[in-house]
């Protein structure tokens, strides 16, 4: 795998999830859907290697992935900004299934993973491509990002066409991100009724794309300011974390 360095932010038990993540301490330790990892060096708790259930966030830049993350774990961890790319390396949120058995020095446990923004420059892409090849091989699902107000979808197109698999359609979750952005514009703190017509629109636009059309994945458009739908997408990703474990 390509030489990226991984940051972990937040290390916590299963149970800081809340009740609806439950179902995954009664995963069987050899089920598939563990990925075997390394650590790069030892654990604090003298861990050495990895089963890892992933969640994996990819899209460009400045769509929105750090600020999803942080309202789908409920505490400010990965850092935002509307201006730069805040994710210069891999940065994950770690959550313990099996931390009350004897695994000596194999670690278990389930992470929601933010990529790199794609589409900083081409330097940074060729840097990653490989890379993010290899987590969405292993990933147990993953959350592509498009953004509400943008209408360019040539990376998107690059992305799905070059690099994503095709295999793991199934596991695949489309959001349209910021949804408080698409025109026209309203500083109020509900969408109008021109926003979730235009909302509409735009799902039916991002589903016609020619280069998803290699199967009929979920999409979902929210928006972190005004806590749009993020339940409804927490309830998405548990469903595809349930058929495959």
């Amino acid at each position: 795998m390509a030489d990226i360095t991984t940051q972990i932010l937040l290390e916590e038990d299963i149970d800081f999830l809340g009740v609806n993540y439950q179902f995954l301490k009664d995963l069987e330790l050899s089920n598939p859907s563990f990925r075997d990892w390394k650590y790069t060096q030892p654990h604090r708790l003298g861990y050495t290697e990895i089963k890892a259930l992933k969640v994996i966030f990819i899209g460009q830049t400045g769509y929105g992935k750090s600020s999803l993350i942080n309202k789908l774990i409920g505490r400010d961890v990965f850092k935002t900004s509307d201006y730069e790319s805040c994710t210069k390396s891999l940065q994950s949120a770690v959550f313990f299934l099996h931390h009350k058995m004897k695994h000596v020095n194999l670690a278990y446990h389930f992470s929601f993973v933010d990529l790199p923004g794609i589409g900083e420059n081409d330097q940074a892409d060729e840097k990653y491509l490989q890379w993010y090849k290899d987590y969405i091989k292993e990933a147990a699902v993953v959350v592509y990002l498009f953004r509400a107000d943008k209408r360019d979808h040539t990376q998107d197109e690059f992305f799905f066409n070059n690099v994503f698999d095709k295999n793991k359609s199934k596991q695949l979750i489309c959001v349209i991100s910021q949804a408080d952005k698409i025109e026209p514009i309203n500083r109020g703190f509900r969408l109008s009724s021109s926003q979730k017509e235009n909302l509409l629109k735009k799902e039916v636009e991002i589903k016609n794309q020619s280069f998803l059309r290699f199967g009929n994945p979920d999409i979902i458009s929210l928006s972190t300011q005004l806590d749009i739908n993020i339940m409804e997408l927490e309830s998405k990703i548990i469903n595809k974390l349930k058929d495959v474990a």
